[in-house]
């Protein structure tokens, strides 16, 4: 089953900002939440890919919640997905 640019480029962007600020990870309910996509289709579909591909990789923490964190793969494609984005800004096709 096959994933949604979209929300492939709208998870890896949130967590490379998230990880830019030096703020906390996101707990993956946070993550799915936050991309406005569906826990259903987050978990079904979306979760699996990314870790599978090497773009993410999931931790369990002591109190039994699970944050997401990029691997340098997923940094590098993340970096790159934000240039298209500022060069898509810079030229007025997205805001």
């Amino acid at each position: 089953m096959n994933v949604r640019f979209d929300h492939l480029a709208k998870v890896l962007l949130l967590l490379y900002e998230r990880e830019k600020r030096g703020e906390r990870p996101f707990l993956v309910s946070e993550l799915a939440d936050k991309a406005k996509i569906s826990r259903s289709v987050f978990f079904m579909r979306l979760k699996k890919k990314l870790e599978d591909a090497g773009l993410v990789e999931f931790r369990v923490n002591p109190d039994r919640t699970i944050t997401v964190h990029l691997t340098e793969r997923g940094k590098k494609l993340a970096q790159a997905l934000k240039s298209v984005e500022d060069v898509l800004k810079e030229i007025g096709v997205i805001s």
